[in-house]
């Protein structure tokens, strides 16, 4: 009997566990790039935008930053598998290729990135996960197929191809 109530007691010692990790969010994946990269959108102040193997080139347009910070929060994301980012990253042979552009985000010249963003084309947008760059793998991110998160693809697309025009 007294056994029973142990095995009944850690039961419901496990229960209450997962119930606190469930609603507390450590359980939930990120979808929004607001939860993958915190951005502070009254403090980012530079992008930069690098394509394939061309230059960098640095933007301090407030407007530019503010429609790009929009539409990437129009987009909608699911966490990449190891095997997803292998495919679809080539390696890094796509960093180099003349379709894709990284950008980054930052509160000042000098500072460090706040988010990473790969452009590799209109339909594809992955985000880096900040809270993870720091150590041994980032985790990233990538667009949704939804209609809402590939028209704000394209427009983030078409925003840095603009740019770097």
């Amino acid at each position: 009997m007294k056994k029973k109530m142990i095995n009944c007691s850690l039961l419901l010692v496990m229960v209450i566990i997962l119930s606190i990790i469930q609603f507390t969010g450590c359980s939930q994946e990120k979808s929004s790039a607001n939860q993958i990269a915190l951005l502070d959108k009254n403090k980012i102040s530079v992008m930069s935008i690098s394509h394939g193997n061309s230059v960098t080139k640095e933007f301090s347009d407030k407007e530019q930053i503010e429609i790009l910070l929009d539409h990437l929060d129009g987009i909608k994301f699911s966490k990449m598998s190891i095997k997803q980012e292998e495919e679809v990253l080539d390696k890094g042979k796509v960093f180099n290729m003349d379709t894709t552009y990284v950008i980054q985000l930052m509160e000042n010249k000098q500072g460090i990135s706040k988010a990473d963003i790969a452009v590799i084309s209109e339909k594809e947008l992955i985000l880096a996960d900040s809270e993870t760059m720091e150590s041994t793998r980032t985790v990233s991110y990538m667009n949704q197929s939804d209609d809402s998160s590939l028209n704000a693809v394209k427009e983030i697309y078409s925003l840095a191809k603009k740019a770097m025009e």
